[in-house]
């Protein structure tokens, strides 16, 4: 995965996440792979199965912004936060999918 962000020198820590409904943040939100880079980047990876390329509509998009406002509220991390879509094919590039900053396929996990 470093290779197909292009962060391959780069030291990474991989943690998962989640936060439990409370009363500042009353739906709560579960990620399940963030890569903490040592460049001040945070990757918020998005894993999404399909058998073609992923289509985000707006209700997606809408839960990835809840997801990632609640991450950043909750921490009040001060690093950059990239969202990244892991998927089976791809993502399909239209009007809800411009918050996707960076996107890895199964052939980037398996052919690097």
């Amino acid at each position: 995965m470093r290779k197909a962000l292009g962060i391959s020198g780069v030291h990474v820590e991989v943690y998962s996440w989640r936060h439990i409904a409370d009363d500042t943040y009353p739906e709560g939100a579960q990620i399940d792979l963030l890569l903490d880079r040592s460049d001040g980047v945070i990757n918020v990876c998005e894993m999404k199965y399909c058998s073609d390329v992923f289509v985000m509509d707006a209700k997606e998009e809408t839960a990835l912004m809840r997801k990632l406002a609640v991450f950043k509220g909750v921490t009040q991390i001060r690093k950059a936060v990239h969202l990244t879509l892991v998927t089976s094919f791809g993502l399909m590039r239209n009007a809800h999918s411009g918050r996707v900053q960076s996107e890895v396929t199964l052939d980037d996990l398996f052919n690097n």
